[in-house]
């Protein structure tokens, strides 16, 4: 095992300088199978929850350690991992997810090969502001407790776009969860900016900073420090292509920006006609991909 992790954080180091070592395989059922160890684990979200609105209610997470030979160790955890989800006979509301550093084309290959597809990616870009942007017309301000309905509104056009590309799920209760969340972030010191138009709200962006700490989402992920992060950018259908959504997010870097930063990050689904060609002309490149297999029998 040892001598397999230190292959995999050679492998890692040399795949990408931005990639952290890869933290211990957290505690799930384990796999072993071609030299390889992982371990999976399941998360169930109750009805009514936030999270079901961007997940199925119950995932499987796969974690692993893979040795030198990546692709063939992938390729025999995910035939293992398939054996046992037709035992259990899953569910329709479900997914496999596997999480992986997103220049490895090789273990790439194995999960396409299983029938997992890209769903979500997490991009990263250099500490830097944001360069100076504007729309004719368009004014960009901070949020204040006037702008919910409009908030939520367009979150809620995000979400409903994002159910045909990516892994938004337009549940019923979705606009009162969506506007809880809005207040709650609001309340708490939330950063929203808002892009208006002859007083019509036409777009937003939320941003604000976090450092990865052990039992976090961002563990394992990105190197230790702090980082700014874009959360939620969406422009109304009306009112894109005009560049409403660059001088959005110009701003956003511009309020994000320190000289202790190490960078900022998004996520985005590589599915989306939009978000890839977006976020790369902003500056970000991937760093990670979720790859997932919906409902999780889908997994071959």
């Amino acid at each position: 095992m040892t001598s397999v992790a230190g292959a995999q954080r050679a492998r890692f180091a040399a795949l990408d300088p931005l990639l952290p070592p890869p933290p211990p395989l957290p505690r799930g059922d384990l796999v072993e199978a071609g030299g390889a160890v992982g371990a999976i684990t399941r998360v169930r979200f109750p009805a009514g929850s936030w999270q079901r609105l961007w997940s199925p209610a119950h995932l499987q997470i796969l974690s692993a350690i893979l040795p030198r030979d990546a692709g063939a160790g992938m390729s025999a955890l995910l035939s293992v991992w398939r054996e046992r989800i037709a035992l259990a006979d899953a569910e329709p509301d479900s997914s496999c997810t596997v999480t992986w550093p997103s220049r490895d084309v090789v273990v790439a290959r194995a999960l396409l090969d299983h029938g997992l597809a890209p769903q979500l990616a997490l991009a990263v870009r250099s500490p830097a502001g944001g360069e100076a942007y504007s729309v004719p017309g368009v004014t960009v301000r901070e949020s204040s407790g006037g702008d919910l309905e409009e908030i939520v509104a367009l979150r809620f056009e995000e979400l409903r776009y994002t159910s045909f590309v990516g892994h938004g799920v337009v549940r019923p209760g979705a606009e009162a969860l969506l506007a809880e969340e809005v207040r709650r972030g609001l309340q708490f010191g939330g950063r929203v900016l808002i892009a208006e138009e002859e007083g019509v709200t036409v777009g937003m962006v939320t941003s604000g900073k976090r450092s990865p700490a052990p039992g976090d989402a961002l563990a394992g992920r990105l190197p230790p420090g702090e980082w700014g992060y874009i959360g939620t950018l969406a422009v109304t259908a009306a009112a894109r292509g005009r560049g409403i959504g660059r001088a959005l997010t110009a701003a956003a870097h511009d309020e994000l920006f320190s000289p202790s930063l190490r960078g900022t990050f998004v996520s985005y689904n590589p599915a989306n006609p939009l978000s890839p060609v977006f976020w790369h002309r902003q500056g970000y490149r991937p760093l990670w991909t979720t790859w997932a297999a919906s409902p999780a029998a889908a997994l071959r």
